[in-house]
This record gives structure tokens, sequence and C-alpha cells, in this order.
């Protein structure tokens, strides 16, 4: 991904700060743009995105992947437990996540970082691994998936329920 043109208007996040936060002590170390630098991502704007996928709301990835925000995120960077945002949008049932993290380009042949005896993917996540209660199998994320490497593509009629 390219540099971002433009950081925004809080590029240094100190000036979001209010008055008793900076009474508080609190500074950031970094701008956005130092951090894109490091990076290759805006923190606060990854974990923001990270959590919109866990959640399922979709306005809000969508506000990512398809304006000027996407490049102050990785499609691809796994969290702290290992998983890239597909493999969270496709344990959690989000379907439409799912398919709009594929046309962002999204991975689906990434394994998650913190299983190391097997090679878990966001298909497998889909079809309920690990396979104990609580984790359901997600067919309308399977289907989507699997039309993407049949085709290239996402199904364009996505009328199924969103968790």
């Amino acid at each position: 991904m390219p540099k971002p043109t433009s950081f925004g208007r809080y590029n240094d996040l100190n000036l979001s700060l209010t008055d008793a936060q900076r009474a508080d002590g609190w500074h950031y170390t970094m701008t956005k743009e130092q951090e894109w630098d490091s990076y290759g991502y805006v923190v606060r704007d990854q974990l923001r995105f990270c959590l919109h996928v866990k959640d399922g709301l979709i306005d809000v990835v969508e506000d990512y992947l398809e304006t000027d925000k996407k490049g102050l995120i990785d499609v691809n960077l796994p969290d702290k437990e290992g998983k890239t945002p597909l493999m969270v949008a496709a344990s959690q049932g989000h379907a439409k996540v799912v398919a709009a993290l594929l046309n962002a380009g999204a991975e689906l042949e990434l394994a998650d970082k913190s299983i190391k005896e097997e090679r878990i993917s966001a298909y497998d996540y889909a079809k309920g691994w690990p396979h104990q209660a609580g984790n359901e199998r997600r067919d309308d994320c399977l289907e989507i998936m699997t039309e993407f490497v049949r085709t290239g593509k996402v199904p364009e009629n996505l009328s199924m329920p969103q968790a």
C-alpha cells in the first residue's frame, strides 16, 4: 500500500487531547504519519478497524476500505491473537464483512500466526474451527470464500442475514 497523501487534520494526535487529558500527562509520542512510516499502518485506525470487523459493522468497515482511510490500515495484519481481520469476520459469521475484505485484497491463504501445529485459515474458522461449543459453521461465509476462490469475485447478491 502506498503512503497516504494526507493523514487528516489530526495527524498530530496530541491536538485531539482535551486540556484535562494533557493535565493528566497524556501524550502521543508519534504522529499518524510517523506511525505509518514505522509500521505501515496507523495504530489507532488499525485497532478501530479490527474492532469494527469483529462487531460486524459493515458501514464502518466499508468506510475504511473504500475511502482514503484504507491507506491507514493493513487489511491482512494479524491481531494480537494471530488472526487476520478476514479470520475474525469468518469466525463471527459476518458475511458482508468477509465479502468487503475480500474485495479489498484480504488474503484467504494466510494462516493464524498463533497456531503452530496446524495451518488454520479464514476458511477453517468459517467451518467452525476449533470444533467446540460456541464455534458454529458459517455457511454464508464459506459460500462467499468458495466463490471468490473459484471466480476471483465475491457473489453480487449478499442477501443472507448479517449476524
